[in-house]
């Protein structure tokens, strides 16, 4: 596996190939950079705990520079080495959603991974970017709905990724068990009804 400190421009020169590739980061152990055969970019940590190998996304490359991942990995890994577990304060939102596309985005058909992304992106990252997932309540998130009546379908078609963020969280237990924030909100936009000559 290659090593190197990881900079913008070393990011930005890797190539796709056939197969995933990782490059580890010179000056801070267990983080590296993955590129896969799409040529998506994405940071991450790894290390072990009392033998238990543990892997989990930082960030997607696009999303953010090379120190800021390194600064976060770097929170990560010190909560890791000294819990046995990520602590609440290092579960940012975009991290558990990182981790979320990652693992459930499989699930999805390429198309639909590709608008599920853009909606998070757009509408969904901007807002919750940098909160704990632990913090975000149904407040929070009917807060984030309401100031995007500029746009209601695109506010309609965000809640079900936001969603399934959420209930991902609680699956992979950064979440109590049925604490889903996004549960109860309703639809901005209706179709319009067709009238119809008599």
């Amino acid at each position: 596996m290659a090593t190197t400190r990881l900079t913008q421009a070393h990011i930005a020169a890797l190539r796709s190939r056939k197969t995933s590739r990782d490059v580890r980061d010179a000056s801070l152990k267990g983080f590296g950079i993955r590129v896969y055969p799409t040529g998506r970019k994405c940071y991450f940590i790894a290390t072990q705990i009392e033998g238990e190998r543990i892997w989990k996304i930082v960030g997607d490359a696009d999303e953010m520079s090379a120190d800021e991942a390194r600064e976060q990995a770097r929170v990560m890994l010190a909560a890791i080495r000294s819990n046995g577990q990520v602590s609440s304060e290092a579960l940012l939102f975009e991290v558990v959603a990182e981790e979320v596309f990652q693992r459930y985005g499989r699930n999805w058909k390429p198309g639909t991974f590709a608008v599920n992304r853009g909606y998070y992106a757009n509408q969904i990252l901007p807002r919750f970017r940098g909160q704990s997932i632990t913090d975000i309540t149904n407040a929070n998130v009917r807060e984030w709905f309401a100031s995007l009546h500029a746009t209601p379908v695109a506010a309609d078609r965000s809640v079900p990724v936001l969603s399934v963020i959420m209930s991902c969280a609680e699956a992979y237990g950064y979440r109590p068990e049925g604490s889903n924030p996004c549960r109860g909100i309703r639809r901005m936009w209706t179709p319009p009804v067709v009238q119809t000559g008599t």
